[in-house]
C-alpha cells in the first residue's frame, strides 16, 4: 500500500507539475507570438501609410491619382485606408463608404499634431495614423492624415491555431509522462536520491565523486551522465589547480627578476650603460610575463571557440600564411618551398585555418637542425579523388617515436628534454588540433629523431 501510495503521489505531483509547466510555457508563447504578430504587421502597415502620405503629398492635386492610389495600396495592405484633410474630413477613402465624413479619435488627433499614433481595439481592429506635411520655406505645415484600419481576424486565427497545437502537444506530452511516470515510479525515486547525494556531494567540494547506483533506462543514462560530468569537473580542477600552480611560478621567476634589477637601479649611481641593461632586462623579464598571459587568454579561447564557416581559397590560404612568415624563416636561413594546386576551394574559417598553417609552419622553422648545411620547409598542396591534402615536412631535430602519442596534448613541447631553449608554452599544437577537429578534418604527423618531421592534413 505504501509503494501503491507514492506511486499515486508522484503520478499526481508530475501531472501538476506537467500542467502547470506547459501551461506557463503555452502562455509565454502565445503571449510572445501575439505581440510580435502585431508589431508586425503594424510595422508593415506604418511603411504603406508613409507611403501613400509621400504618393498623396506629391500629387495633392490629382484627387484621381489620389484614389487609385488609395485603392491600390489597399488591396495590398488587405486593409482600408482613408486620406483625411486638416479639418478631420474624409477625403479619400478605398470603399468610398466614409467621403465626407468627420473622424475624431484619438489617432486622428495625435497625427493632426504631428505624432504618428497606433491603437487596437478589442484585439480585432488595428487602426494607425501618420501625418501628411507640405514642406515650405520654414516649416513644416500638416495638411492632413493618412488612416489605415485593418482586421486581426487572420493574425486571431492564426493565434488559435498555435493554442490550439499547444494544447494537442501538451495533451500528448502529458498522457506520454504519466504512462513514463508509471512504469518507472518505484526505480526513479532510487535514481533521485542517488543524485540527490551525488549533488550534495559536489557541492561540498568533493569533485570526482561518483554514484555506484545501478538503474537501467533513462535514469540510468541520467546516472551515468552524472558521472561522466562529475570525472570532467574532477579534471578540470585538476588541471586548474596545475595550471595555476605552473603560471604562479612561471610568473615568480620574472617578477622576481624585475624586482631585483631595479632594487638594483635604485642603489648608488649607476652609469647609463648599467641602466640600458637593466632596463633591456626588465623589458626582456615583462614580454616573458606578456606571453604567459598570452598563453592563459588561447587556453581560455579554445574552451568558446567557434567557426565562421565560409567558401575559401585554400591555395591563397596557405600563400597568404607564407607570405606573412617568410621573414621569420629568412632570419632563421630556412628555405619554404611550396608546390601548391591551385584555386581549391573548400568551405572553413579562414582565420583559424591560417592560424594552424603559421602554427605548424612556425614549428618547422623554430625545431630546425642546426647541423643541418641548409634547412627547409616543404609545403605541398594537391587534390586527389576523394579527399585534398596538405602536407608540411621539414629536415628538423624530429621527434622520438614514443612521444608522437602525446604531440597534440597541451603543454607538449619537443625541445623539453634537451639544453635548447625555445620560446612558447607547449600550446601551439594542442591549438592546431582543436581547429583541424573542430572542422572535422584529419591531422597525423610521422617523425623521426634527427632527420626530420612531416604533418599531413586531410580534408575529406
Amino acid at each position: 500500500m505504501v509503494i501503491i501510495s507514492i506511486r499515486i503521489k508522484m503520478l499526481i505531483t508530475y501531472s501538476l507539475i506537467i500542467i502547470l509547466t506547459f501551461s506557463i510555457f503555452g502562455t509565454v508563447i502565445l503571449n510572445n507570438y501575439r505581440t510580435k504578430s502585431f508589431k508586425n504587421e503594424e510595422n508593415r502597415l506604418f511603411m504603406t501609410a508613409n507611403i501613400v502620405a509621400d504618393n498623396y503629398k506629391r500629387n495633392i492635386d490629382d484627387i484621381i491619382f489620389g484614389k487609385m492610389m488609395v485603392r491600390s495600396y489597399g488591396m495590398q495592405a488587405e486593409a482600408r485606408i482613408l486620406i483625411i484633410d486638416e479639418n478631420k474630413n474624409v477625403v479619400v477613402d478605398n470603399y468610398n463608404s466614409y467621403v465626407d465624413r468627420k473622424l475624431d479619435n484619438a489617432e486622428v488627433r495625435s497625427s493632426l499634431e504631428g505624432t504618428p499614433k497606433s491603437g487596437i481595439y478589442e484585439n480585432k481592429v488595428l487602426q494607425l495614423t501618420v501625418p501628411i506635411t507640405s514642406n515650405y520655406a520654414t516649416a513644416n505645415e500638416i495638411i492632413g492624415i493618412v488612416l489605415i484600419s485593418y482586421s486581426l481576424d487572420q493574425v486571431n486565427e492564426s493565434i488559435n491555431d498555435m493554442k490550439n497545437d499547444i494544447i494537442k502537444i501538451s495533451s500528448i506530452a502529458l498522457i506520454i509522462s504519466l504512462i513514463l511516470t508509471t512504469i518507472s515510479a518505484t526505480s526513479i525515486t532510487r535514481s533521485i536520491r542517488a543524485l540527490a547525494i551525488g549533488v550534495e556531494k559536489l557541492t561540498s567540494g568533493q569533485l570526482g565523486y561518483t554514484i555506484k547506483h545501478r538503474a537501467k533506462g533513462e535514469e540510468g543514462k541520467l546516472i551515468n551522465t552524472f558521472n561522466d560530468m562529475s570525472e570532467k569537473l574532477n579534471r578540470i580542477e585538476k588541471h586548474r589547480k596545475t595550471m595555476i600552480n605552473s603560471i604562479s611560478h612561471e610568473l615568480r621567476t620574472p617578477l622576481t627578476s624585475i624586482s631585483a634589477l631595479i632594487d638594483s637601479l635604485l642603489i648608488g649611481n649607476n652609469g647609463k650603460e648599467t641602466y640600458d641593461e637593466y632596463l633591456r632586462d626588465i623589458k626582456g623579464e615583462a614580454e616573458r610575463m606578456g606571453n604567459l598571459v598570452k598563453y592563459l587568454m588561447e587556453s581560455i579561447k579554445l574552451e568558446e571557440m567557434t567557426l565562421n564557416l565560409k567558401d575559401e581559397n585554400l591555395s591563397d590560404i596557405i600563400y597568404d600564411s607564407v607570405k606573412l612568415i617568410a621573414p621569420y624563416a629568412n632570419k632563421k636561413d630556412v628555405i619554404i618551398n611550396t608546390n601548391i594546386e591551385e584555386n581549391l576551394i573548400i568551405k572553413c574559417d579562414k582565420d583559424k585555418i591560417h592560424e594552424v598553417f603559421l602554427n605548424l609552419i612556425e614549428n618547422a622553422i623554430k625545431y630546425r637542425d642546426i647541423n643541418e648545411e641548409q634547412s627547409y620547409v616543404y609545403i605541398t598542396l594537391k587534390k586527389d579523388i576523394n579527399n585534398i591534402s596538405i602536407i608540411i615536412e621539414d629536415n628538423g631535430v624530429g621527434i622520438d617515436h614514443e612521444k608522437l602519442n602525446k604531440i597534440f596534448n597541451r603543454g607538449f613541447r619537443v625541445l623539453d628534454d634537451t639544453l635548447t631553449k625555445t620560446d612558447g608554452y607547449g600550446i601551439g599544437l594542442f591549438i592546431v588540433k582543436n581547429i583541424i577537429d573542430r572542422h572535422n578534418w584529419n591531422i597525423s604527423i610521422d617523425s623521426t629523431k634527427g632527420i626530420g618531421t612531416i604533418f599531413k592534413i586531410e580534408i575529406f
